[in-house]
């Protein structure tokens, strides 16, 4: 499914023209990561306006789920659980890693995410949640298998 409609969001592959938009959202909601040409970007989108983002990266040989946000307005509406749903076919078989807030623990366990214990993470992963911890936010490790 390359996109999915509902009501009058389509959530749907994002192309290299959305580069700009999904970088000023990101500024926007003050997330420090950067979306690049390489990155398989979902995006919701509504009026022509990108609305919600998740973006599918490598980082260390390791794929990564990345960046996932929705604007406030069209939170708890589905828009994101039908953005990961698409995010899951593009991702097919292969393991992932994400780094999720630890209120949404079972939102990403709607596909497989479970929770990873440091010791059997990446050591760049547990870096940045250790970075992301002193900076007070409450996150986790969690690994999609293959």
């Amino acid at each position: 499914m390359i996109a999915a409609r509902h009501d009058d969001i389509l959530v749907r592959l994002g192309t290299p023209r959305d580069l700009p938009a999904v970088r000023e959202l990101y500024r926007e909601w003050s997330y420090r990561g950067k979306a690049q040409p390489e990155d398989t970007l979902v995006v919701a989108e509504h009026d022509s306006r990108i609305v919600g983002v998740v973006r599918m990266t490598l980082e260390h040989g390791f794929v990564m789920l990345r960046g996932m946000r929705v604007q406030p307005e069209f939170q708890r509406t589905g828009v994101g659980t039908r953005m990961l749903r698409l995010f899951e076919e593009q991702l097919g078989d292969r393991e992932c890693h994400c780094i999720p807030f630890d209120h949404l623990l079972d939102f990403y366990g709607q596909i497989g995410f479970r929770k990873l214990a440091p010791k059997d993470a990446p050591a760049f992963l547990v870096e940045r949640v250790e970075a992301y911890r002193a900076e007070g936010q409450k996150v986790a490790i969690m690994r999609r298998p293959a």
